[in-house]
């Protein structure tokens, strides 16, 4: 069964209010496109002190997310984290 983003996002903001209450997601995004992957995401939000985090492993399969990078100051500082833990499958 594939699992659209829109439904992913759903199920991590509902992750989100009931685990994460002051954080406000921003952004879903694929950790990667290799198939053994297409459970796997990031999640980037917004606290309520106007930092940001950054979550690597929203893990579809069991609704559970780990790896988190707190205290970052911008959404551009998310966009970094989420691109250097993004696995392209790219060999060199």
């Amino acid at each position: 069964m594939k699992t659209g983003l829109l439904e992913v996002m759903e199920l991590v903001k509902i992750y989100f209010k009931e685990n994460l209450p002051k954080y406000t997601v921003l952004k879903i995004r694929k950790k990667s496109y290799h198939p053994d992957d297409s459970h796997l995401y990031m999640a980037a939000a917004k606290k309520d002190d106007g930092t940001y985090a950054v979550w690597t492993c929203w893990n579809q399969k069991l609704k559970s997310l780990n790896h988190g990078h707190y205290g970052l100051q911008s959404k551009e500082d998310c966009e970094k984290v989420m691109d250097g833990f993004y696995y392209s499958g790219d060999s060199g």
